[in-house]
């Protein structure tokens, strides 16, 4: 596919992306009472480049801001830790649009819930900010409560990466805490999957707007992998974003899950196909893949940023699982990999094992 054709089909998605969230705020407009006023909007550019970071934009009267000296790697993005987005918002009026991936061919149709867990899930999570960066702009969730967790690698904007990853799992988590889910359910995909894809859109609302409220973190947006375990249905729904990654190992073979949005999957090469072609935060809607898989005793999951997945290879990763006794071993072996082969990025890692409940006497976590 030639360069011009994927820029056009950017342009394409940008118009309609824009024309919703136009749309919707003249809905808000009008339920308040005002008359509905004409909104621009500037999409940006759908080659996200996460090796260059975008400039921000300073008023004239906004005071000089410190410059951070990194005599490191150029492509080093600076990050500040940030409030949540807003959090009293309408609710939208429509679900964000998802592609729905069967993984695996039986969990095709969504189980009946059983009265008991079918499966058993144990996680642990760590990021590290690596050997080069200055700061970490990864955030991550890991509640095994709820069977939820997520892996959240930031971006842009004026030290608004972090800002945004921090956005994004907040967010997530606090729509599955309080159950309450923005927009209607999805007619094609489980009602479970559909509230982990509203909860990924709540979160690219959240961090859209506290970008459009702020010169200096404008453009900033995140990645996104997010599992949700079902123990009482044996099931695993997947919502991913850009190019964090989710694996599993099953019977010693390493699989990736997902499937990298970047430039060079829509045909673009040369140096823009590493270059992001969606990621959370960056237009009022984001497009979400939903992968539907069927968790067995003895798989691992993992899920990381590309801080991992480009400093250690797969076949390195799949050696690492399969010598790791348990899920804390094979975190902080990972890392220490990525960083001895040069940790040029914030790395994140969060591996979950799968156990049959009956041969365990851990506590059930939620269905």
């Amino acid at each position: 596919m030639s360069d011009l054709v994927v820029l056009a089909i950017a342009f394409g998605m940008s118009f309609v992306i824009v024309y919703l969230w136009s749309a919707r705020r003249a809905q808000r407009s009008a339920a308040a009472g005002a008359a509905p006023t004409a909104t621009t909007a500037k999409p940006t550019d759908v080659a996200l480049a996460k090796g260059a970071p975008i400039a921000p934009r300073i008023a004239p009267s906004a005071p000089e801001l410190p410059k951070i000296a990194y005599d490191e790697d150029a492509d080093v993005e600076p990050t500040l830790v940030g409030a949540e987005g807003p959090q009293q918002r309408a609710r939208p009026s429509f679900s964000p649009p998802t592609q729905k991936i069967v993984y695996d061919d039986d969990a095709a149709e969504d189980e009946p819930t059983h009265s008991g867990a079918l499966i058993l899930v144990t996680a642990t999570a760590q990021t590290d900010k690596g050997n080069r960066r200055k700061r970490n702009e990864d955030s991550l969730l890991a509640r095994e409560d709820h069977g939820i967790f997520v892996v959240a690698d930031g971006m842009g904007g004026y030290r608004g990466g972090e800002i945004a990853s921090q956005i994004a799992v907040t967010t997530i988590e606090r729509a599955f805490s309080t159950k309450r889910f923005d927009g209607p359910a999805h007619d094609t995909i489980p009602p479970r999957a559909s509230e982990l894809a509203r909860a990924i859109q709540m979160s690219n609302e959240a961090i859209f707007e506290k970008a459009a409220t702020d010169k200096l973190l404008e453009g900033m947006g995140t990645t996104i992998c997010a599992a949700r375990f079902s123990p009482n249905k044996q099931r695993l729904y997947i919502g991913h974003v850009g190019d964090s990654r989710v694996y599993r190992m099953r019977a010693g073979k390493l699989r990736q899950m997902t499937s990298d949005h970047t430039m060079g999957d829509l045909g673009v090469s040369g140096a823009g196909a590493a270059h992001l072609s969606r990621a959370v935060g960056i237009w009022p809607v984001v497009p979400i893949d939903i992968v539907l898989g069927k968790p067995q005793p003895g798989d691992i999951y993992l899920l990381c940023s590309d801080g991992l997945s480009k400093m250690v290879t797969d076949a390195d990763i799949e050696s690492v699982l399969q010598k790791s006794s348990a899920p804390e071993v094979a975190v902080e072996t990972l890392i220490k990999a990525a960083n001895d082969h040069g940790g040029k990025d914030n790395v994140t890692v969060i591996v979950v094992r799968v156990d049959d409940p009956a041969k365990s006497d851990r506590p059930r976590a939620a269905a």
